[in-house]
């Protein structure tokens, strides 16, 4: 690079103040240089010549640093980030009331929320644009953590392999932002072949269930399905391969729900709860009750059910103790907030930032809609928790991570080179 040059770029971003937008300044310029000073030697300029007069088209290099240093400005997105914030601190109503344990449950609610804000703002400062091109790498980690937890689980709660390192617990879920990383790095491609996409699904949804971990392949299977319906490939390709594969669901599905006597008592429980009052209906009559005697401002009498109150019926836990008009106010923010990552998706010309935000947008919109469906009766129950509202660590992390990647996009959504 020649000494003119050198000074010219070093006298623009002196007055840019991001680095990572002097990494992108610094790029863009040279680029153009490059072309105008090929355009000028091809017309019959020296090569000295012909760098010196692109350099003095480019302009003023104090205008220049200022202009860029608008340009490309990091940008917080505080609508996002005040949405998270209100709805992670509500997490902590659900231990408030429940029994004499919720002290200790609330203190380290706390703990977890505050973990979870921070893993955002750390995340939010990693350019996430450095990761796609180990999108692979991604993807070869999560099918090893997953066939680890299938064959090699160190521990076993309920009949699922979990990873358990110090104070990590690895279960199926948090495999999730993984797959995802190398799903948004794929699908993002100009042409993605649907062969890769199908070679690399179907294994990894079989592990999911073979863990056994119904709700973990059911959530991972809305995102895939999402992130294929964004992506470049055929639509018509995507219908004839969903109508291929309908008839071996349906069957594997009549097998799962009905060739067992557990799952089979379970969808009767959700179908004639009152049947089985004592049994498969007895959740489903308990959260009806419950949500009935919440009233608008709440309920402060003891209800005597317990179970799962502070993780999968969190929001029946709210609706009981505080009533329903601070549950509607939680299922607005919910709302907002997928609402407000729809909005920046649209806003994002990186593919790969774009499919990003999307397939988080999907991942938290399936367990916001299937939990809250399930508590008001309209789903029937399973193993899903509701985002930054029901307790535990991993759940904490795992969500405040992907809001985390989230703002990291939008923070970069003006920066023109890509890494």
């Amino acid at each position: 690079m020649s000494h003119f040059k050198e000074r010219f770029l070093a006298e623009v971003l002196q007055n840019i103040k991001s680095k990572e937008a002097k990494e992108v300044v610094y790029k863009e310029l040279n680029y153009h240089v490059k072309m105008s000073k090929a355009e000028l030697v091809a017309k019959g300029e020296s090569e000295t010549d012909a760098e010196e007069k692109a350099i003095k088209k480019m302009g003023s290099p104090t205008d220049l640093g200022i202009h860029f240093n608008k340009l490309y400005r990091p940008i917080f997105d505080w609508k996002l980030f005040g949405l998270f914030i209100l709805i992670i601190l509500m997490g902590l109503l659900p231990h408030v009331n429940v029994d004499h344990y919720s002290i200790n449950l609330l203190s380290k609610q706390l703990i977890f929320i505050v973990l979870g804000i921070i893993t955002t703002i750390i995340v939010m400062f990693i350019d996430y644009r450095k990761i796609k091109s180990i999108g692979w790498l991604f993807l070869i980690v999560a099918f090893g953590l997953l066939l680890v937890l299938n064959y090699l689980p160190n521990v076993i709660v309920n009949g699922v392999g979990y990873l358990s390192l110090v104070v990590i617990m690895i279960s199926g879920s948090s495999l999730l932002p993984l797959f995802l990383v190398f799903w948004a790095f794929y699908l993002s491609k100009e042409k993605p072949k649907l062969l890769v996409v199908l070679g690399v699904y179907l294994p990894s949804v079989f592990l999911f269930l073979r863990l056994p971990s119904f709700t973990d392949a059911f959530i991972y299977s809305v995102m895939v399905l999402a992130l294929l319906f964004c992506s470049s490939i055929s639509k018509k390709a995507i219908y004839s391969t969903i109508v291929a594969f309908l008839g071996p669901i349906l069957i594997g599905a009549y097998f799962y729900l009905f060739a067992g006597g557990y799952h089979k008592q379970r969808l009767l429980g959700f179908l004639n709860p009152y049947d089985d009052t004592k049994g498969s209906g007895y959740m489903y009559i308990m959260l009806k009750d419950l949500l009935s005697k919440g009233g608008l401002f709440g309920n402060q009498e003891q209800h005597g059910f317990t179970a799962d109150m502070t993780t999968d019926f969190a929001f029946a836990n709210i609706t009981y103790f505080y009533g329903w008009i601070l549950a509607g106010f939680l299922l607005a923010l919910i709302a907002l907030l997928l609402f407000r990552l729809i909005v920046v998706s649209t806003e994002i010309k990186d593919p790969f930032g774009k499919q990003l935000i999307l397939g988080i947008c999907s991942l938290l919109s399936v367990q916001f809609v299937y939990n809250v469906g399930m508590i008001l009766g309209f789903l029937p129950i399973i193993s899903m928790s509701l985002p930054f509202i029901s307790y535990g660590l991993n759940a904490t992390f795992l969500n405040s991570l992907l809001i985390g990647i989230v703002l990291s996009v939008y923070r970069r959504k003006h920066f023109a080179v890509h890494l």
